[in-house]
């Protein structure tokens, strides 16, 4: 009614449809005649929409999974049968790591694309997937599922909903991973000017989806398995970086998702160095947490606390004929200062070391800043250039452990401090 015959639908203040709209004319209708003539169209159309629906619902879900085979989803990947399959395997993956019911997912990634070959879809096909939650929920598809197929689409840009709910977070993963995984392995990839297949707002779309949920899925063995289930339907794939290729196009999402939240492009790129995206929801409270303090005193404390051990570490390196072991002997200690650095280094490294996605990363922070005072005594009463070559090892393995610990929360060399 909106986009065929630019109609205005009218609602209640409950925000309901009601069963009245608006026609702009630029003619005067004295008879009614314009608003007769229009009332016809939409009861013809709404009379068509009623046919194409009860002869859809009429129809088994489940049954209709195999007229997929029909329906060819892209050249060298398959039809939309082949696809829904894969997704299953898929979604079996992912509702493990979620800890939900294996079997409704797999229901749910089944019937999914079902609604593409439906009358209704084809006759307006923006209705795909939410025709398809509508027919699923008449023939008494339990509500996860209902839920699940009606978000499957979704995020849909930067700042569209995100599916909440786990069947949601589930299905809409399995179709967008086996999409990037497809597009990729046949080298349909996105160029700098180019993106024919709205890949990036796909990838885009799976960090979104486990960042703003708080989960963690072990990304790169998600894509290894997607890419083996092709190779399972005897698919064949041309690019043989297809794994390495994907890692990047999401890391360079990610940075673009961390950029839109206003993140500093030094944290930006400290966070995003290791492409550890096994972790992305903590890559990103981590960056978030470190944005708020950068240019605070808690900030300015970490950075130059690290920043100075690392910065002599580098300059006294040179000075000794072998390679640092990363290991300090505490029994050659000489002073309370090297005692107290290696003790807060050791309670800095057990705690980071426990970090989960529910960590509260301000805390972490609070804790590094601390840290200044230690590095900083010290500096200031060790010699660390000391005359007896072992001891000089150890005190620089003392603060390599120390830099080691700083860049095992994220990696302080491209953070830049306030002179830089």
């Amino acid at each position: 009614m909106q986009s065929h015959q630019k109609y205005f639908p009218l609602f209640t203040k409950k925000d309901e449809i009601t069963n009245e709209f608006i026609v702009v004319a630029n003619n005067k209708d004295p008879k009614g005649m314009i608003k007769i003539g229009n009332e016809r169209v939409v009861d013809a159309r709404l009379n068509d929409a009623e046919f194409f629906w009860n002869k859809d619902k009429s129809q088994n879900l489940v049954k209709k999974v195999s007229e997929l085979k029909s329906m060819n989803f892209f050249k060298g990947l398959g039809t939309y049968f082949d696809k829904v399959q894969r997704m299953r395997k898929l979604g079996g993956y992912i509702s493990d790591e979620l800890l939900i019911s294996k079997e409704k997912v797999e229901l749910s990634t089944s019937i999914c694309k079902t609604d593409l070959i439906s009358q209704s879809v084809g006759e307006f096909p923006e209705l795909q997937g939410i025709m398809g939650s509508y027919l699923s929920q008449a023939q008494g598809f339990d509500k996860d599922i209902v839920d699940a197929i009606k978000e499957q689409y979704l995020p849909i840009g930067l700042d569209s909903f995100v599916p909440k709910k786990k069947y949601s977070i589930a299905l809409s993963l399995s179709d967008r991973v086996d999409t990037l995984t497809g597009f990729f392995g046949v080298n349909e990839k996105p160029s700098s000017s180019k993106d024919p297949y709205a890949l990036r707002r796909v990838a885009l779309g799976i960090i979104r989806i486990i960042i703003e949920n708080k989960i963690d899925l072990k990304i790169s063995d998600l894509i290894s398995y997607s890419s083996n289930i092709y190779l399972d339907q005897n698919f064949e794939f041309s690019n043989n970086a297809l794994q390495k290729d994907i890692l990047n196009f999401l890391n360079d999402r990610l940075r673009y998702y961390l950029k839109e939240k206003n993140i500093r492009h030094d944290i930006i790129d400290a966070s995003t160095k290791a492409l550890n995206l096994n972790k992305i929801s903590i890559i990103f409270e981590k960056a978030k947490s470190l944005n708020k303090v950068i240019d605070k005193q808690i900030g300015a404390d970490i950075v130059s606390a690290y920043k100075r051990a690392f910065n002599i570490l580098n300059v006294e390196y040179k000075n000794i004929n072998e390679d640092l072991s990363n290991t300090t002997d505490p029994g050659i200690f000489k002073n309370d200062f090297e005692k107290e650095l290696y003790k807060k280094t050791n309670e800095l490294k057990k705690h980071i070391s426990e970090i989960s996605k529910t960590h509260n990363f301000d805390i972490t922070l609070l804790l590094l800043s601390n840290a200044k005072k230690e590095i900083f005594d010290f500096f200031d009463n060790v010699k660390v250039n000391d005359g007896n070559e072992a001891v000089k090892k150890n005190r620089l393995e003392l603060i390599n452990f120390f830099c080691k610990t700083f860049e095992n929360f994220i990696d302080f060399q491209q953070i830049k401090d306030i002179n830089e």
